[in-house]
């Protein structure tokens, strides 16, 4: 991931939907099958809690696009339709296993 996320960003879709806090990523181990994002089995997911929406959210890193450290905001390349068409709000199957290492992000 090459962008520096921290505990309790503000994660946004592209259009500025506020999805929830970044709260951990998920790695896949050696025993989750690979990566391969043509299947959409990407390699590390952003967990993203939300108080407000009630929903949690797991989201490829592939599609962070930046963060903004003045605000702590994380925006993402997906848009609010993007999130719900891929089921994002579902946990990975390889998460729900227990076939993944969970980073806790820094504090900000």
């Amino acid at each position: 991931m090459a962008v520096e996320v921290t505990q309790s960003d503000q994660v946004c879709t592209r259009e500025g939907y506020p999805l929830g806090q970044a709260h951990s990523l998920y790695h896949r181990t050696p025993a989750a099958e690979p990566a391969d994002p043509e299947l959409k089995l990407y390699p590390t997911y952003l967990y993203v809690v939300s108080l407000d929406i009630g929903d949690d959210y797991y989201i490829p890193t592939d599609f962070i696009d930046g963060r903004d450290p003045d605000s702590n905001r994380v925006t993402l390349t997906a848009t609010m339709a993007d999130v719900m068409d891929e089921t994002w709000s579902r946990i990975p199957d390889f998460v729900a296993r227990g076939q993944a290492h969970e980073e806790i992000l820094p504090d900000a």
